[in-house]
């Protein structure tokens, strides 16, 4: 059903608004874009009064909510998503949950919660004349949300357009959570029932939930009440770590191995968080790793001494210094649209083809207009062994640009994803790559060299120096003297993507390749301080 939209007008005066609220019934559509990790997810929504039904990513997993339709009835949840086994691919399956007396189960919200928004007037996004409503709440945490909307007169609904929410932490000082909702499609009043029933579609499995331990947790809230030093704690914890992160280890040798690493780690995680530093750690799925498997985890490696890039940087001394007068006191390539998503390189020492590719990435988007193209780092991990990048087992940015100026990165549609393991080259295949001209070294050991770089030139490959605290980042502006910057120290390769400023306390936005789940959905705030960890020694990017 297509409504034709009369909008509340935009020189109605703020008291004259009508009520903000959402019908009891309503279908909609929405992409949500994480803009901290560079990726997205699309929906679609049902909602009558007493069922609720929510398709992820082109329904690849559908949720239905119904609300208790009896007295001894408290409701039912159902998911739909596919299995593959060895004998079908990607079929189907339905588990449903039922509903208790102190947890009964009513349709999910999915539009924004309206409390505290207030209008701020009349302003136009995606095109669209509409009202702008604004909330910022005064908590540690400082949630700004603004929401767009339009009236519809003839339906008597508002109509939500886009929906922003911006959390920073204010003891630490950065964006823990920057998200966009663009929503579309939205029909007020009008809901199709049989599209919320397609659970009887199916032979559901009931889902059992007895598991109400600390088991279905993280290993974050468990450790808030227990201490490393109980032998009995340590047994608890790494009981849930190793299901947490579904940990199977070979034998009972192992298994008393993996625990000692466990409790050093966990040790350190204790001692730093109640320092109060201005960044947190916590336990990952790293945190039972030895430091020999770690070297593995890291990748960066170098069997000659490093050359320089083959285009000098443009920039003097004297220019810097002139530039850095004018510069923002916080820059972030994720809002231009030149970083592509977060990634994890898994068991494989592959972080220096990550970072030479997003550096390429970045690069290639700025020189067409700003159309971001994925590029293959499975190119460069399969086919870069002659110029000294080894697979799996490590390498460099210098010598991944010497094979891009020699053969050019495929796209990794044509070439194929990222498989965390070596293969063979298919380079000779391919109908299109893209040569670059040349790399740039900038200026070692300089913030402000560094920041003009970033600006006119990035995302940029890095090297850094991981160190164990680092591994196990959550939150903040992590700073840690141990963390070196000397370049025979630095063991990772990752991708600068930004700055910010916090209290006088500088901090650059890295892109690890640890996947979203890891630090700020896969990003760390690294403090520009003393050149920790190293961020400034050898940062490059490409040139086309």
């Amino acid at each position: 059903m297509t409504v034709d939209v009369m909008f509340v007008s935009v020189n109605v005066k703020e008291d004259d608004y009508p009520e903000l609220k959402w019908p009891k019934k309503y279908t909609v559509e929405a992409v949500k874009l994480y803009l901290s990790a560079g990726w997205s997810e699309n929906y679609k929504y049902w909602r009558s009064s007493k069922s609720s039904r929510i398709d992820a990513n082109d329904g690849a997993v559908i949720k239905i909510a119904r609300a208790p339709r009896t007295r001894k009835s408290k409701g039912d949840e159902y998911e739909i998503h596919p299995e593959t086994t060895e004998e079908e691919l990607n079929k189907m399956v339905c588990y449903v949950k039922h509903g208790t007396t102190f947890s009964p189960i009513t349709p999910k919200e999915f539009l924004p919660l309206l409390v505290w928004l207030e209008p701020e007037g009349p302003d136009n996004v995606k095109g669209v004349d509409c009202v702008k409503f604004t909330n910022a709440n005064e908590n540690e945490a400082e949630t700004k949300q603004t929401l767009w909307a339009v009236y519809e007169n003839e339906t008597e609904a508002w109509v939500p357009i886009r929906f922003e929410e911006e959390e920073v932490n204010k003891w630490h000082g950065y964006f823990s959570n920057h998200v966009i909702w663009d929503f579309f499609n939205f029909q007020p009043n009008f809901v199709k029932m049989d599209d919320i029933k397609i659970y009887k579609d199916y032979d559901c499995i009931e889902k059992n939930d007895d598991d109400d331990d600390d088991t279905i947790k993280s290993v974050a809230e468990t450790l808030e009440s227990l201490k490393p030093e109980d032998k009995q704690h340590l047994d608890h914890v790494f009981k849930t770590y190793k299901k947490r992160f579904n940990k199977q280890y070979a034998h009972k040798n192992e298994h008393e191995m993996r625990k000692s690493i466990f409790h050093k780690k966990w040790r350190l995680v204790e001692d730093t968080n109640r320092k109060n530093m201005g960044y947190t750690l916590a336990l990952n799925k790293l945190s039972d790793r030895t430091d020999e498997e770690m070297k593995r985890y890291r990748g960066l490696r170098r069997n000659k001494p490093r050359s320089p890039g083959n285009v000098p940087f443009p920039y003097t001394q004297q220019k810097i210094k002139e530039i850095a007068e004018t510069l923002p006191s916080e820059y972030d390539l994720r809002l231009e649209g030149v970083v592509g998503p977060v990634l994890n390189q898994e068991d494989c020492g592959s972080c220096w083809s990550f970072g030479a590719t997003a550096a390429a990435e970045g690069a290639l988007a700025r020189s067409n207009g700003g159309n971001l193209i994925k590029l293959s780092n499975q190119a460069l991990l399969d086919c870069s062994w002659g110029f000294g990048n080894s697979g799996c087992d490590g390498g460099n940015d210098e010598d991944s640009y010497k094979w891009m100026m020699e053969y050019g990165l495929p796209t990794e549609q044509e070439y194929g994803p990222y498989l965390m393991q070596e293969g063979f080259c298919d380079i000779e295949n391919m109908t299109t790559t893209y040569k670059i001209r040349g790399y740039t070294d900038v200026t070692p050991f300089s913030v402000e060299a560094l920041k003009v770089a970033l600006i006119n030139h990035g995302p940029l490959s890095v090297s850094i120096d991981s160190s164990d605290a680092l591994e196990m980042y959550e939150e903040g502006i992590f700073y840690d003297p141990s963390c070196e910057s000397s370049p025979d120290k630095l063991n990772h390769e990752v991708t600068l993507v930004g700055y910010g400023t916090k209290d006088g306390d500088t901090f650059w936005i890295i892109k690890n390749t640890r996947g979203p789940y890891w630090g700020l959905d896969g990003y760390a705030h690294i403090s520009t301080r003393d050149n920790n960890c190293g961020v400034a020694t050898e940062p490059t990017y490409v040139v086309f």
